[in-house]
């Protein structure tokens, strides 16, 4: 049976969590009560990859969160905004390799794919277990993130108390369609001709438009945000520039660098990802979706649950 559920509340959920993860590893000395930030990379699957851990309490519950793109860091958002979470949970941001401040360590990492992320992230998954004494973490993931969590919670579901899927990816070929539908559903309300033809355009494969996979995702994806359809909100989206400019130590990133390095090392994986073969998830599972995102639907999410 898959268990899924929608959540509006995070902070409260861990909070009454707390008491069920301070299991200690059997014959370990039970951990201090610590304040948690440490910035450092550490070596997961070969590489050094930046992890950092930000928490009041090292005995609180362990939330791993796994960023979107692929490529695109979001230690400098969880900073900016989410500093409330680390009061209930230490919260542990992890710049996967070939991204932010692992790539700029490491700007050629030898091995990059979806297996090796997934493993990576396992890994990591037994150092944060060790170091707080926690038979259990919770994971969370967001977009592209959303598409190593569902495969590390399908493998490993003994490490992992409760997994958060925000903008989760279930099939992102229904996804396209979905989110196509909407876009010639709204031109058709505007009276949008030049809309339509693109989208014609876009719908035929037509190589003067757009000539690889992610071309095209990128072509629908500006359509989008023409209607506010990617984007909702202006004002959340200049706070989000604020975040990735405040904080010296990603000044200097080339997040566009950064995205299409992972890109290019990885392929069309994400437009290749389909969930919908999974019956069984062996730990709860909460949904994130926006009610105003067409990049990724809520509908896929609902279908899935449904069905």
């Amino acid at each position: 049976m898959k268990r899924a559920v929608y959540l509006f509340i995070l902070i409260p959920f861990f909070a009454c969590q707390n008491q069920s993860n301070k299991n200690n590893t059997a014959g370990e000395e039970t951990i201090k009560d610590t304040v948690v930030n440490v910035q450092s990379l550490i070596e997961l699957g070969g590489e050094k990859q930046y992890v950092e851990m930000t928490g009041v309490s090292s005995k609180n519950p362990v939330l791993l969160f796994l960023h979107g793109g692929p490529g695109w860091p979001q230690t400098p958002h969880l900073r900016y905004f989410n500093t409330d979470l680390t009061k209930s949970v230490t919260l542990v941001s992890w710049d996967q390799a070939g991204c932010g401040k692992s790539y700029m360590h490491n700007p050629d990492p030898k091995s990059l794919s979806l297996e090796q992320l997934v493993q990576d992230a396992h890994e990591l998954t037994q150092v944060l277990k060790k170091k707080f004494q926690q038979d259990k973490i919770y994971l969370a993931g967001f977009s592209w993130g959303t598409v190593l969590g569902m495969h590390l919670i399908n493998k490993y579901p003994e490490d992992y108390a409760a997994y958060f899927g925000i903008s989760q990816i279930i099939d992102m070929g229904k996804s396209i369609v979905v989110s196509r539908d909407w876009i010639k559903q709204q031109a058709k309300l505007k009276k949008d001709k030049q809309m339509l033809k693109r989208l014609a355009l876009l719908e035929n494969n037509d190589t003067s438009f757009c000539k690889t996979t992610l071309d095209c995702f990128f072509k629908k994806y500006e359509m989008l945000t023409e209607y506010g359809g990617a984007i909702f909100s202006k004002e959340a989206e200049a706070e989000i520039k604020i975040a990735e400019s405040k904080y010296d130590d990603y000044k200097n990133y080339d997040w566009l660098k950064g995205f299409f390095y992972s890109v290019s090392r990885l392929g069309n994986t994400i437009f290749e990802t389909n969930f919908t073969g999974i019956t069984e998830l062996k730990v709860p599972v909460y949904f994130f979706n926006g009610r105003h995102d067409q990049s990724l639907p809520a509908i896929v999410t609902e279908d899935f649950i449904i069905n």
